[in-house]
């Protein structure tokens, strides 16, 4: 039960994190929402209802929808690395100083949260394996 709450938590920072900056540079900000941020926002919304409905009918899996939640997370977490590897790969050099665009707190967010439900939704789908 700890982990099914902690994965619904997780969804919720996912969905928060899509709709917060992804990329600032200087006083300019990038939303989530803008790109990769509306699917991992629709990644992290289905994964909740995955759980949700786990956790509806007290613990019982059905159609194996206890691995939706797990490989949700996954993708959305290699969205998120792979968005967070080409922010930090668009640095350029003016005047000896290097500049570029750095990693929003809703990336970060995502990232987290991302791994989080990874986690917590495995350690769920191994749990209601066993009660199956």
């Amino acid at each position: 039960m700890p982990n099914m709450i902690a994965g619904l938590l997780a969804c919720v920072g996912i969905v928060v994190g899509s709709l917060g900056p992804w990329a600032t540079f200087l006083n300019f900000s990038k939303a989530g929402i803008d790109g990769d941020g509306m699917l991992t926002m629709i990644l992290g919304v289905i994964a909740a209802i995955a759980l949700f409905s786990i956790l509806s009918r007290g613990g019982k899996a059905k159609f194996g929808d206890r691995w939706v939640a797990p490989a949700l997370g996954a993708i959305t977490l290699v969205i998120a690395i792979v968005d967070a590897a080409n922010l930090s790969n668009q640095e350029t050099t003016v005047l000896r100083s290097t500049i570029g665009p750095s990693i929003g707190w809703g990336l970060w967010v995502v990232l987290l949260c991302g791994a989080a439900l990874c986690v917590t939704s495995f350690t769920v789908a191994r749990a209601v394996a066993k009660r199956s």
